[in-house]
């Protein structure tokens, strides 16, 4: 199936969420990334509602290219409006048909990186302890920054998708239940 994936940061569109959705569908899906904000995709103006409007400015954009799906992940960042936006989108049925994965990671991608602590200790070459709940870190991505400090690493594109490539779902779907486990199952139904 050839579909759409769209991102907000960099360290996603740098191989992690590849490696983490070729894992969730065996290698099944035939995948081209965008950034969710490309300047060649116009949003209707007005207040209100931004996420579930960039989300259906997305869906039309996949059936524009052609694409038979979408998936789309954003950070949450701390809007508690979000969530409901994309989870609205999702839903969506009247504007388009296409089938679509979207969820909002919790607070942020980053969380996902450092829920598998054995996963992140395989890339950065030491042990790493137990962190504590990754979906309730104000700010994960500060949290992992200064995690990989400590262990004498930095962020950046390979490291995610290391532990992307390594990282158990089963763990990462218990340890980030309303972010990581409602996109697993999003994206397995399409």
């Amino acid at each position: 199936m050839r579909v759409l994936v769209v991102v907000e940061g960099s360290h996603e569109a740098g191989g992690a969420l590849e490696a983490i959705l070729g894992r969730l569908t065996d290698g099944k899906l035939q995948m081209e990334l965008d950034r969710l904000a490309n300047n060649n995709i116009h949003l209707h103006h007005g207040h209100g509602q931004g996420y579930y409007k960039k989300a259906v400015r997305w869906l039309r954009e996949a059936e524009k290219r052609g694409f038979a799906g979408l998936i789309l992940l954003v950070d949450n960042d701390r809007h508690p409006s979000r969530r409901a936006e994309i989870d609205r989108a999702q839903n969506e049925t009247l504007i388009s048909s296409i089938p679509r994965a979207m969820a909002v990671a919790i607070e942020a991608f980053d969380a996902w990186i450092f829920a598998d602590e054995k996963a992140l200790s395989q890339a950065v070459g030491r042990a790493v302890p137990t962190q504590q709940d990754p979906e309730k870190v104000d700010h994960p991505k500060k949290h992992l920054e200064t995690l990989l400090q400590q262990l004498g690493a930095s962020p950046s594109a390979a490291l995610y998708s290391n532990v992307a490539q390594h990282i158990n779902l089963s763990v990462l779907e218990k340890r980030c239940p309303r972010g990581f486990a409602v996109f697993a199952q999003r994206v397995r139904a399409i």
